[in-house]
């Protein structure tokens, strides 16, 4: 099936009845000259956001009242542009999808192409929701650095602000304690958003330290809310909120010592996993990407990372069986624990300590052996 809008250049929704993954929007009969700049433009990919977007549209809403934009990726074709949503447009859902040739500097192509779809059928039902909060524990300390948020499917930007509130004892919001960065941080897949706590009033002696005090105070309860204003990657609220209650113990500001970890071998010729176990919860994010198996040849070895136990449990199953030999377990220096501390040294020493001297070497090694 193909509808378009009859302008120049025009909009074309491709669509296969029994495919809904190959749903797409294309802009055709576009100049050969606007295609050949966008060609040689360093940030093609900004650019091609801001001319082609498609966004969800609640009916009965005013004009301008858009949802965000559908996350998908832009390609450049022969004679057009084609938007791709990462994930399939859904039965039920209204779409609008927009051309402005504007920022092209295009003076002959001044009014904004629109096309409005949707698909018949039976929505999915299924709304996305948050999976888990990390950190996992239910007590934290004074200083903690940042939450991470995991949320069941794509989601779309522009709205934690509003929707996301830590509350203090009172069930208040808790005045000046997230930062608001001036882009919302999410991974590549929209699953993950971070949450910082305001690093100013973690780093003593600087000033809105000296002025607020930290963010979270020992011996108190807090808890934070992830409110069902939050949209997926479909224009949909999650279904209900999610509220993490935690109270605030004391702070921890000493470096990751490497030295006090427990690993614990696998068994030659077998598929179980190396564990490693902490003795305080490390950043979880950062497990998947700062510690590494390798052969004592220095050969990187394929398999899975799972993380247990509060973050403090880190396992690494094999994609083949372990052969006999020796491995080492690689750490890079830029690991953290909840509180930004490193192996190289704390993320907040007072002014007054004197300057410790660590081994600021990229990676540092565990070896073990399988006879």
């Amino acid at each position: 099936m193909s509808t378009q809008v009859n302008d120049r250049p025009k909009l074309v929704l491709h669509s296969e009845a029994l495919q809904p993954e190959s749903r797409c929007i294309d802009i055709e009969n576009v100049e050969p000259d606007l295609l050949a700049a966008l060609g040689d433009c360093a940030q093609v990919d900004q650019l091609l956001q801001s001319i082609l977007r498609v966004r969800v549209v609640e009916p009965g809403a005013p004009e301008d009242d858009y949802l965000p934009d559908v996350s998908g990726r832009h390609e450049i074709l022969p004679s057009g542009i084609r938007f791709i949503p990462h994930f399939p447009f859904e039965s039920g859902v209204h779409y609008r999808a927009s051309f402005d040739a504007g920022p092209l500097g295009c003076s002959e192509l001044t009014e904004v192409a629109i096309l409005d779809f949707s698909f018949q059928g039976e929505m999915n039902t299924v709304l996305s929701h948050v999976e888990k909060v990390f950190p996992s524990d239910d007590a934290l300390p004074e200083n903690l650095l940042r939450f991470y948020v995991r949320f069941s499917c794509s989601m779309q930007r522009g709205r934690a602000e509003e929707h996301i509130k830590l509350l203090g004892p009172d069930g208040e919001p808790a005045p000046d304690v997230l930062y608001r960065p001036p882009v919302e941080l999410w991974d590549l897949s929209m699953r993950h958003l971070t949450i910082l706590l305001d690093p100013g009033r973690l780093k003593r002696g600087v000033g809105p330290n000296r002025e607020l005090g930290p963010p979270l105070m020992q011996g108190r309860e807090y808890t934070l809310v992830i409110g069902s204003g939050m949209v997926d990657s479909s224009g949909r609220p999650i279904r209900d909120g999610f509220h993490k209650r935690f109270r605030v113990t004391e702070p921890v500001r000493e470096r990751i010592f490497v030295d006090q970890w427990k690993i614990i071998a696998p068994a030659t010729e077998s598929l179980e996993p190396v564990a490693l176990m902490f003795p305080r919860p490390l950043d979880w994010a950062l497990l998947y990407h700062a510690i590494t198996i390798a052969s004592e040849a220095g050969e990187p070895v394929e398999g899975r990372i799972a993380i247990e136990q509060g973050e403090r449990r880190w396992s690494f199953k094999p994609k083949f069986p372990w052969a006999a030999g020796t491995y080492n377990v690689r750490i890079a220096s830029s690991l953290e624990d909840i509180c930004g501390n490193t192996p190289v040294g704390a993320f907040d020493r007072p002014f007054r300590a004197a300057r410790h001297q660590f081994d600021d070497t990229s990676r540092r090694s565990i070896p073990f052996l399988l006879a």
